[in-house]
């Protein structure tokens, strides 16, 4: 009688430890000026949901261009990785961080189990220090996640707007070695003064072989065009796309998304004026799109600069 009761015992203690086994992990993301968006894990399909919350009124859809709805495929090991580092982080109760701030992000972090229990972090727009240690953990992880599952190229630039809000340093990163490409995805404000990152950086660049900017999600601000400029006579810098360009893209695929939402309510006011806004936008980027072609060493696209390094001789 007591060996039955002790292991009625032991699998009452296993099934209270399945019971609050993680299932899924979610991150929410409330950034100032762009729709709220929610990551989910689902730890058994081993797949990342990516997923904005809209909002419409009268049949008009209420958001911004990071209006998306796609699921995708994690790898093994990167799943793996990414549940050794949030295991590491231990957190066994819900956190609140709160700040004060204008124009920032808040975003929550949520383990949830089986019986939708969950343990959460909240933040508000954390910067990178000591008392934000176990914050940058959890962010860390999810966009080392992200950037190697999320195979859909908007998919991708919401991402990247969204990180852009945290401390990140420089906004650059490698994602090709042949030839050599960097990625801007986001925005280098300020002078030459205010980038001595940046500089050390340019510095690092090769001389004798050409290296490429893809600019369709970030940007270097006006006042740094003199630095690139003296750099340009002494490297082979190309660079092609136009964050600019690609923000009117996305405006177009929202506006005509929302045109689309529009036209099914007959006493819809926003016909009209979501018509004009989708003729000025294309205006706008065709203005740009004439810029980009007058711009030295700056292309539409990469294959327009692997044509002219190939014509050119360069290795």
């Amino acid at each position: 009688m007591n060996r039955l009761l002790i292991i009625l015992f032991l699998l009452s203690i296993l099934s209270c430890n399945s019971e609050k086994s993680i299932e899924k992990i979610e991150y929410e993301f409330y950034p100032a000026f762009l729709s709220p968006v929610t990551y989910s894990i689902d730890l058994n399909k081993k797949e990342l949901h990516q997923n904005s919350k809209l909002f419409k009124t009268d049949g008009f859809i209420q958001g911004s261009k990071n209006l998306i709805n796609k699921e995708y495929k994690i790898e093994n090991e990167d799943l793996t990785i990414f549940l050794d580092e949030i295991n590491a982080i231990g957190l066994d109760s819900s956190v609140v961080h709160q700040r004060d701030v204008l124009d920032g992000i808040g975003f929550r972090f949520n383990l949830i189990d089986k019986r939708n229990d969950t343990i959460s972090l909240t933040s508000v727009s954390p910067i990178r220090n000591a008392e934000s240690t176990i914050d940058y953990k959890v962010l860390d992880a999810f966009f080392r996640l992200t950037s190697k599952t999320i195979s859909n190229y908007k998919g991708l630039y919401i991402t990247e707007r969204i990180q852009d809000y945290f401390s990140y340093g420089l906004q650059i990163k490698l994602t090709n070695t042949e030839p050599l490409e960097y990625r801007v995805w986001g925005r280098i404000s300020g002078c030459e003064s205010d980038n001595l990152e940046l500089i050390k950086f340019l510095d690092s660049l090769p001389d004798d072989e050409p290296v490429i900017f893809d600019l369709r999600n970030g940007s270097f601000a006006p006042c740094l065009s003199s630095l690139l400029n003296e750099y340009n006579k002494s490297k082979k810098l190309f660079y092609y796309g136009n964050y600019y360009l690609s923000d009117a893209d996305l405006d177009l695929e929202t506006l005509n998304d929302q045109l689309k939402e529009a036209e099914k309510d007959i006493n819809s006011s926003m016909v009209g004026s979501l018509r004009a806004s989708i003729r000025g936008t294309e205006k706008f980027r065709e203005e740009i799109e004439n810029e980009i072609i007058e711009r030295q060493n700056t292309f539409k696209t990469k294959e327009e600069i692997i044509k002219t390094i190939a014509n050119n001789g360069y290795k």
